[in-house]
């Protein structure tokens, strides 16, 4: 299970941000979400949705023996493997990187993206 982004869709009202930080965190803080909006003003005035793509080989695990299977129901994780994603996805605040943990298989950000710009794949 993956979340798809359609940039096109997004609207930039941040309403995705904060029930990701809200659900995880109990407060409304936006840099402190696993997803974040990157407004490109200048040139395409696209805003996208950024988050983990959950990808099949996790490059950003590589080096850890870990279980990908328990680590991607994680909402926090090591700075350094954000460091190690290739699509620079996850964010990173205070030394901690805030991963998509796709609220446990239950993504509250698709419930509040009413331009449908977030969308639930497999």
């Amino acid at each position: 299970m993956r979340l798809k982004v359609d940039s096109k869709k997004c609207s930039g009202c941040h309403l995705c941000e904060m029930v990701c930080s809200l659900l995880h965190l109990g407060a409304i803080n936006i840099e402190k979400s696993a997803i974040r909006i990157h407004k490109d003003d200048l040139e395409t005035s696209l805003n996208t949705p950024i988050l983990c793509r959950q990808c099949k080989e996790m490059k950003c695990l590589t080096g850890e023996e870990v279980m990908e299977v328990l680590e991607k129901k994680k909402f926090f994780w090591k700075r350094t493997r954000a460091e190690r994603c290739s699509f620079n996805a996850l964010t990173v605040l205070d030394g901690e990187a805030y991963h998509c943990d796709l609220c446990g298989g239950n993504p509250q950000c698709i419930k509040v993206c009413t331009p449908k710009a977030i969308n639930l794949t497999k």
